[in-house]
């Protein structure tokens, strides 16, 4: 049915089915009359085909196009693909990271993007187990893909393949570094082996990756890096609107804003009073050393632990991976993939804030018989003579890191083969097994606190006794947390130090079998179907170290998780050709998949797509899909145990802001058990608990696109596809946010909200309940524009590729101050919870080729954005007295990161690459309620000018 002038036109159809880097670097080959045309699967359906055209829109990514711009972490660079948004954790989230790097498709999540490698799940979608030197290509389906792929291919798919048929040995090692921060390294090196033989091939290839630490205090050209800078007060809220950050000098319209707890003590007394150590000499302190202390306002006596927080974290990472093949017949081979993966990284905080309202600690009764929990009257190191109810010490002797140990291990076994002359089967076995073990280091021992800090004395020989003469306790070191910064000896560090290990182990087991051929001929041409079913089984075994688990120690606690759940799945695929060969209808097919997924958490889900590829002629190809996706609630969401967390959020109660309060809103604080005039919290953040819910149903959504791709015949060279997408999610799993929670309970009134809210007897917040739950919706629509050209001059050949991703709307459930209701709001272009949303992004390459020589020129544009709620000063309206009139909007400058890169092949088989990344040296923005550094970590580059060399050897 298909003759060699089709299969002509479908291979110049093949430029323009995905990104550029497509037509640049793979290779196309025409069949001659009469030869068998390969079949090739496409990512988005199991159906085998003879050409790369979809319905569904595709950016392709090559190995050149990563190598060429000197990339290892393939996650970071993903996430600034034009298609990605929002801000998921990368390797420089350094507070909510764990060292691995996730990407999310249109800005819905990390975990509605499905991750797959060569076509199967991953054990997990952290890319650091992916290495850069495996990678053919990468496929990125801007479409849902249930019906094909099941869950969590809502937003997309980002399918990673493999290289397979390489022959011969290549070597490559690679440094990177930053012109103006020495501490910022990378070095990588990787080896890549392969061979082909009569009846199959094999390749195996090591990959390893060495990135060091970096703090904020090295990056010195960020000036808000070295300062936790807040804006505080009418008067500066008012020049930050007008004229945005200034840091420094008469002009100033931030201040420092620190932790409440700092190495010179923040001691709160019965009588509500706060005091602190004025001379903190790391000595033994005297009534006379202290002084009120000040929590707000200038000039404050908060910690600034700004400089000392990593903003890239550390990581040493081994990727070992081997493929093969063999054919064991005319029909039929059979075909293995193995991956491991190794990885140790770390997080670096400022040192515990160590805070027994939260944190264990004495625990006592004043006389009046209210309990407390502090440091007693008579320990021997209390100056004030008597009890401290709360007390607060920034523990510099300690430090606090966390650590992780991954180990991660992929097996991939099948056997593939013809039947019935147009008809082919794949079955396969896979295998994922990871497994981590987290350290949590500077963290302190509750029972033993309790007794260092609850009474001791000086025995007759001059050493300081646990306990009270009459009933001295042995074995117990008394801590003395009042001197300031030195006053912890190593000795009563020791004592109340706990080193705590979680573990974790995850499996997952996946089984599919399918087959895909000729169905029937039609006067239009051959129906093409996919017949198949899949069995999947997760299982996770979390456990937490046992002082956590009893909520014994400083810092997060939680308890451990065990659970698992399967999944049977049956899917069907059809492609029905519909006209052919008639005036501007070269080619019509409609596209249909069917799954259901039996899941045995909650049942059963049906979902579907459809769709239509009109090849009108002339080069020119119109496009559409429809369909249902669905995400599942996993493990974790479903029975995850309540986990601390510290989220950005302030207290509307806090004495610092009542005044900003009106009587109903003062009211509602009170009616909490707020005493008049508010709380003593001026804290930036607040513990929350999060965990997870049985009672989870899955989201569900459907996905719409309309594209047209165009190839003139009179331009040679250029194509460009346009795509309109639309997501839309009901029931999705989120939660709530403290913030959300805090402000919509004291400013609003909501009742729901304050429910999520827990204070002690003196108002003072103990936690904010953030479990997951089926949320309202979440939508997002946009245009997606590739354009490409392509031509020779100057004895070389150029090739242009430029792509703009749009947003329409990015639409979210969230709290709005001004009518005290969660509604659907646009976040198109805001900065919002702590992600960045932005309205369009645009990358453009120009790429010149000359014999051995490369040279490209990258240029990458994210648009501006608002915000505006500050952290502190909440949010100001234009006119109070006309609410409709809007916000204060503070705005985030639009930027343009610049690359310039080259390489050469010398006749040796030797490749050098070198580059120089963000050449105008670009700082990244600041954005006042930013949770890491003030500022997106995953959306801006944190270094200024960079570079890296590259050097490639092929034997």
């Amino acid at each position: 049915m298909h003759n060699s002038n089709v299969i002509s036109k479908a291979v110049r159809f093949a430029l323009i089915a995905g990104a550029t880097a497509a037509a640049w670097n793979m290779p196309i080959a025409q069949a001659a009359e009469g030869d068998e045309v390969e079949r090739i699967a496409v990512t988005g359906s199991r159906i085998t085909r003879t050409d790369l055209e979809t319905a569904a829109p595709i950016t392709t990514i090559t190995a050149e196009d990563i190598n060429v711009q000197g990339i290892q972490d393939v996650g970071q660079f993903l996430q600034q693909s034009v298609v990605m948004s929002g801000s998921p954790a990368m390797t420089t989230t350094n507070n909510g990271g764990n060292g691995g790097t996730f990407i999310e498709l249109r800005g819905l999540g990390s975990s509605r993007t499905l991750v797959l490698v060569n076509g199967r799940r991953p054990v997990s979608s952290d890319f650091q187990s992916i290495p850069a030197s495996m990678i053919e290509r990468i496929d990125i389906l801007k479409d849902g893909a249930s019906a094909v792929y099941g869950a969590d291919a809502v937003a997309g798919v980002v399918n990673i393949i493999t290289r397979k048929d390489f022959e011969g040995v290549e070597i490559n090692a690679q440094y990177k570094g930053a012109f103006d921060v020495g501490e910022y390294q990378e070095t990588s090196f990787s080896i890549v082996a392969g061979k082909a033989f009569e009846s199959g091939n094999f390749l195996v290839g090591v990959d390893y990756v060495d990135m060091s630490a970096v703090y904020q205090g090295d990056v010195d050209k960020v000036d808000f890096f070295q300062y936790p800078w807040q804006v505080w007060g009418k008067e500066a809220e008012l020049s930050f609107w007008q004229n945005g950050l200034i840091g420094q000098g008469n002009n100033a319209n931030v201040i420092e804003v620190g932790s409440g707890s700092t190495p010179c003590g923040n001691y709160y007394l019965s009588d509500g009073s706060q005091w602190t150590n004025d001379t903190c000499n790391g000595g033994i302190a005297t009534l006379g050393d202290m002084r009120p202390f000040v929590g707000g306002g200038a000039n404050n006596d908060t910690y600034n632990y700004a400089p000392v927080n990593y903003i890239q974290t550390p990581y040493q990472k081994l990727n070992v991976f081997l493929e093969g093949g063999f054919d064991l017949n005319d029909t039929t081979s059979i075909y293995s993939e193995t991956r491991i993966n190794k990885r140790e990284s770390r997080q670096e905080l400022a040192a515990v804030p160590y805070d027994t309202r939260n944190d264990p600690g004495y625990s006592g009764q004043l006389p009046d018989g209210t309990p407390f929990n502090g440091i007693s009257k008579d320990n021997y190191y209390n100056p004030f003579g008597e009890d401290v109810v709360r007390s607060r010490r920034r523990m510099l002797e300690g430090g606090r890191s966390f650590e992780q140990d991954i180990l991660r291990f992929q097996q991939v076994l099948g056997i593939k083969g013809e039947v019935f002359e147009t008809w082919t089967y794949d079955l396969s076995y896979n295998y994922g097994y990871s497994q981590s073990t987290d350290n949590d280091f500077g963290q302190l021992f509750g029972p033993n606190l309790a007794k260092a800090m609850g009474p001791s004395f000086m025995d007759d020989d001059g050493n300081i006794v646990c306990g009270t003469p009459e009933a001295p306790i042995a074995d117990c070191v008394s801590l003395n947390l009042f001197g300031g910064a030195g006053s912890v000896t190593q000795e009563m560090l020791d004592y109340v130090t706990a080193p705590l290990v979680d573990s974790s182990n995850y499996t997952l087991q996946q089984f599919t079998a399918f087959m895909t051929g000729d169905l029937v001929d039609l006067p239009a041409g051959t129906v093409s179907a996919a017949f198949g079913l899949e069995h999947r089984t997760e299982a996770l075994e979390s456990q937490v170290d046992s002082s956590k688990f009893m909520g014994e120690v400083t810092g997060n606690k939680s308890k451990g998780t065990n659970g698992e759940y399967e999944v049977t799945s049956y899917f069907a695929e059809m492609r029905v050709p519909v006209l052919s060969d008639l005036p501007f209808a070269e080619r019509v097919e409609i596209p249909v998949g069917l799954r259901f997924d039996d899941y045995s958490t909650f049942g059963g889900a049906f979902t579907y797509q459809t769709g239509f590829e009109w090849n009108a002629g002339y080069g020119l190809l119109l496009r559409s899909t429809y369909g249902t996706v669905f995400r599942a609630p996993t493990i974790r969401n479903l029975y995850g145990p309540g986990v601390d967390s510290f989220p950005s959020a302030t207290d509307p109660c806090r004495a610092s802001n009542w005044a900003e309060l009106n009587a109903e809103q003062q009211g509602f604080c009170m009616a909490d058990g707020v005493p008049s005039g508010g709380t003593n919290n001026n804290d930036s953040q607040q513990l929350a608990a999060a965990g997870g819910n049985p009672d989870l149903q899955p989201e569900q959504g459907d996905t719409l696109t309309i594209g047209v791709a165009y190839s003139p015949e009179f331009v040679e060279g250029l194509d460009f596809t346009v795509d309109y997408w639309s997501v839309e999610i009901d029931d999705v799993l989120d939660s709530v946010s403290a913030k959300s929670s805090l402000n919509g309970c004291y400013k609003g009134g909501v009742a729901e909200l304050c429910e999520n809210v827990l204070r002690d007897a003196a108002g003072e917040i103990v936690r904010v309940d953030a479990r997951t739950v089926n949320l309202s919706r979440m939508t997002a629509k946009g245009i997606d524009l590739d354009a490409n050209y392509r031509f020779e001059a100057l004895q070389g050949e150029f090739a242009f590729n430029l792509q703009w991703t749009h947003f329409l709307e990015r639409e979210n459930q969230t709290y709005d101050e001004s009518t005290f209701t969660f509604e659907m709001e646009d976040v198109t272009g805001r900065f919002n919870e702590d992600t960045s949303y932005a309205e369009d992004k645009i990358n453009f390459i120009a790429r010149y080729s000359w014999e051995d020589l490369n040279v490209q020129y990258a240029a990458n544009y994210i648009s501006g954005l608002t915000y505006e709620d500050l952290l502190y000063w909440g949010t100001t309206p234009y006119d109070e007295k006309n609410p409709a009139a809007g916000n204060h909007q503070y705005e985030v400058d639009a930027v343009v990161y610049h690359d310039i890169t080259a390489n050469y092949q010398f006749a040796t088989q030797t490749k050098l690459s070198v580059g120089i990344t963000n050449l105008t040296d670009e700082l990244p923005p600041y954005i006042e309620p930013a949770f890491n550094g003030n500022t997106d970590e995953s959306t801006y580059r944190l270094f200024g000018r960079s570079y890296f060399v590259r050097i490639s050897q092929t034997f």
